[in-house]
């Protein structure tokens, strides 16, 4: 089957920052969830790659602060990364104080309380969706969206505010442009809806 446009569901950028400012600013589980919707929405990571990082994987490089992911089939890929994003896992990691182990998974779970269950064990992949359909579900955003959906909203949002093609391409680490071009929804206008002309 030949496709044009991806089926995965995006945000707005006024429902991307309702997401991101979601999760509560004070607590441990609240730092640790805004960071890793920053990387979703702002990098725009597979849940994959989220899931997998370590804290070695933040780093510098010709002076800006870089996440090194391993994408599909074990390439690397290393991409800079937004003052925000930056921002929110600083103070997530200064908080929960593994900053040091950069061996150990960047993203843990939590007991109940909010303190870390197990200092060698990462997130897995269907955790960052639940974190991401939690955050969704609190601003109105009930149903058909998943962790996928901060993938096609960076890719339409970087192409819309004039990232080039290639560069996201790139950052996102797909082999093929045809690929990057299904997430791009900014040919997709539903206020032009022939529904909305149909009134009777």
């Amino acid at each position: 089957m030949n496709r044009r446009t991806g089926t995965t569901s995006s945000f707005s950028v006024k429902q991307a920052r309702r997401i991101l400012d979601a999760p509560h600013p004070e607590t441990l589980e609240g730092l640790r969830d805004r960071a890793i919707l920053a990387v979703g929405l702002q990098v725009g990571s597979r849940r994959s790659e989220i899931a997998g990082l370590t804290v070695g994987q933040l780093h510098q490089n010709q002076g800006f602060t870089c996440l090194r992911f391993i994408k599909k089939g074990g390439e690397e890929l290393v991409v800079s990364i937004h003052p925000q994003v930056e921002q929110r896992i600083a103070e997530y990691l200064e908080a929960v104080g593994h900053g040091d182990d950069m061996e150990g998974p960047l993203f843990r779970p939590l007991r109940r309380r909010g303190h870390v269950r197990d200092t060698n064990r990462s997130l897995d992949a269907g955790s960052i969706d639940r974190i991401l359909r939690k955050y969704a579900k609190r601003v109105g955003l009930k149903h058909g969206f998943s962790a996928h959906s901060m993938r096609a909203t960076f890719i339409t949002t970087a192409l819309d505010n004039g990232a080039s093609l290639e560069d996201v391409q790139r950052d996102v680490g797909h082999v093929d442009p045809t690929t990057t071009k299904l997430y791009d929804r900014r040919g997709y206008n539903p206020e032009k809806s022939a529904s909305f002309f149909a009134n009777y």
